[in-house]
């Protein structure tokens, strides 16, 4: 009993430190996909329709340059201990649940685990109730122009507004997004393990058939490429209801009085790296942000790194 103790402490020992190689190596691309997503950039009102309002970010390599400029290093890796938090709490219950690896796989790429029927379905779930609470954190991490010290108290009531610190379950209840992550992770868990075992016969690669027609692979690749159509939106619409606070109209002024907790300073210059929808007007839901990205700033918002989520979802038809 010992012994397996010890061998089960040396093996997750193996897999944080190699998870937390892959976070630093990716944290600052994934950074950039989360401001380039969450960066409210509309139409100026009464103006040529080319005029915008707020930092105009256009491409991943543009949003990098332009964090590196106002927060230097340090901003590119904004989110990496809540990344690496949520990224270890996926991966145990992958293996509990399914006993594969996470929604994501080598390469950041996403992989569709093993197991169906029932285990699929809690583990759908329990990754909605996993995912919900650390993509808040996650991105309000890497948008917050703050540098968070490494006390996470502290951090929290800088992410977090006085009324989610009092009632964290405020988390689940911010519009729209228990819906939208709990339709993304149904997309990259129960519907793309349907469709592998559709065109390939199995629901892992190693259960695949030597004998596949590669037209049959060439379909699903084209299928995994298609599915970006849909996740793409409800990652950006994910990324936008996530960093709008719960606070209500009474408490948003007692918040701004409050200011910074002590150690709290600005992370670069007095100059914001993104934009962000004002707090008085939010967004009321999932179809409602839809439609007021659409309305303001125009579909192709709604499309903002679609390429990083077709090649992550086009690898992950090989993991």
């Amino acid at each position: 009993m010992f012994e397996f103790l010890i061998t089960l402490l040396f093996a997750t020992a193996i897999m944080i430190s190699l998870m937390a190689v892959g976070v630093a190596i990716t944290m600052p691309f994934h950074g950039a996909l989360v401001r380039l997503r969450a960066n409210y950039n509309p139409h100026a009102v009464g103006l040529d329709a080319q005029t915008r309002v707020g930092p105009t970010l256009t491409t991943l390599v543009g949003t990098l340059k332009r964090t590196k400029r106002l927060e230097g290093w340090w901003g590119l890796w904004k989110g990496t201990y809540p990344t690496l938090a949520y990224t270890t709490l996926v991966s145990i219950a992958s293996i509990i649940f399914v006993g594969g690896s996470s929604t994501r796989g080598p390469k950041n790429t996403y992989s569709v685990p093993e197991a169906g029927g029932v285990r699929m379905g809690l583990f759908t779930i329990v990754l909605t109730l996993i995912a919900l609470p650390m993509t808040v954190i996650i991105n309000r991490s890497i948008i917050t122009p703050y540098k968070l010290p490494n006390n996470p108290t502290t951090s929290l009531r800088v992410l977090l507004s006085p009324h989610e610190l009092a009632k964290p379950h405020l988390l689940y209840l911010t519009p729209g997004l228990l819906a939208t992550t709990f339709i993304h992770s149904l997309c990259v868990t129960l519907i793309a393990r349907t469709m592998r075992v559709f065109f390939l016969g199995a629901s892992a690669p190693e259960d695949i058939s030597d004998n596949i027609s590669p037209w049959r692979w060439l379909i699903f690749i084209l299928w995994q490429a298609f599915a970006t159509g849909w996740l793409t939106p409800l990652e950006v619409v994910s990324t936008r209801l996530s960093v709008q606070p719960n606070t209500p109209g009474a408490v948003a002024t007692e918040e701004e009085e409050q200011g910074l907790p002590e150690g709290v300073s600005f992370c670069g210059t007095d100059e914001d790296v993104i934009g962000l929808r004002p707090t008085t007007d939010p967004y009321l839901g999932m179809v409602d942000c839809g439609r007021k990205v659409i309305e303001e700033e125009g579909w192709q918002s709604l499309y903002r790194g679609f390429w990083w989520t077709m090649l992550s979802n086009v690898f992950g038809a090989f993991a």
